[in-house]
């Protein structure tokens, strides 16, 4: 099968991989702690300050800090799809972020043939295929802002990866304009002498927005040199944190480890490679949190959820 063949996920197979990891040894898990000292927890030994994971959260987020817009999902079924690679390593890889979704609750389209909507694409050189998608006009790249697009540009990483993203009434789906498309729909209006375009929500209030941010579609380029020191396994756990969520690398000084620093430039051997803890938590939080609720109160819950998290 060639390279360019996309995989489908199993969710048989995705059922049968969780049930046999759950019979194997679990790698973390919560230590003894001080049950006075509620500013820290113990994950495998460490202990882990509630604040640094409050601020890893934060700085791997993007758009942590907003209160006018929530946090981004996926509300559609997820549909993984792999690109340049061999049939059996696509394969594993599909496997694996089709079990990790289903550990953080992320629903997973059942259709043998849906049409991908998160992809793990490998490539020689991943800011010169970037940059050959947005001059082609791409379904990939085509509804990225142009602050996206220089957030990309600016990833220094063995890795590149970006999410499209709308904005939703939550109650009834309908995709709501933003930027040009709502300054224009304004103008409009106005020209024709009726009221500008309104969202129409029975309810607002201040830990409940107005509005939605749905992932559309994700999309992670790896290079194929730096596949060479690891497994399918860390390249589908790195690819999970990238494409269920909109985050980025944490700074170089964040304390909490993540797989999100496996395709930094400057990683060393101690780099995870499998999701930690800290990103098993991250992901269910995210997705157990209202969707319109404001992006900065949004994860609040990590910490408590690191205790007792499963990392297979």
């Amino acid at each position: 099968m060639s390279a360019s063949n996309r995989f489908a996920p199993s969710l048989a197979r995705a059922a049968l991989f969780c049930a046999a990891l759950s019979l194997t040894p679990i790698a973390v898990h919560a230590q003894d702690a001080d049950p006075d000292d509620d500013d820290v927890i113990i994950v495998e030994g460490e202990r882990i300050e509630t604040a640094d994971v409050r601020n890893t959260a934060r700085d791997i987020t993007v758009g942590s800090q907003a209160t006018q817009s929530p946090l981004s999902r996926f509300q559609r079924p997820v549909c993984p799809g792999i690109w340049g690679m061999t049939q059996d390593n696509a394969q594993a890889v599909l496997d694996r972020i089709v079990f990790n979704a289903l550990q953080a609750n992320i629903p997973v389209a059942e259709e043998p043939d849906c049409g991908a909507n998160v992809w793990v694409i490998v490539v020689d050189d991943a800011a010169a295929t970037f940059e050959r998608l947005q001059e082609e006009d791409s379904f990939l790249t085509r509804h990225l802002t142009s602050y996206q697009e220089r957030k990309v540009r600016d990833q220094d990483s063995y890795a590149l990866g970006w999410n499209l993203i709308t904005t939703r009434n939550p109650e009834t789906g309908v995709q709501l304009p933003t930027g040009w498309y709502a300054t224009q729909g304004i103008v409009d209006a106005a020209s024709a002498g009726l009221p500008p375009p309104g969202n129409e929500i029975r309810s607002m209030s201040r830990l409940t927005l107005g509005i939605r941010t749905d992932i559309e579609l994700s999309v992670v380029l790896v290079e194929r040199a730096a596949l060479a020191d690891i497994d399918s396994v860390a390249l589908a756990d790195y690819a999970t944190m990238r494409l269920f969520a909109y985050t980025e690398p944490p700074s170089e000084d964040d304390p909490v480890a993540t797989v999100l620093t496996l395709f930094n430039r400057n990683a060393d051997d101690s780099r995870p490679l499998r999701m930690t803890a800290f990103d098993r938590a991250y992901l269910r939080a995210l997705y157990r949190s209202s969707p319109t609720r404001p992006a900065r109160i949004a994860l609040g819950n990590i910490s408590d959820a690191m205790e007792t998290i499963d990392t297979p």
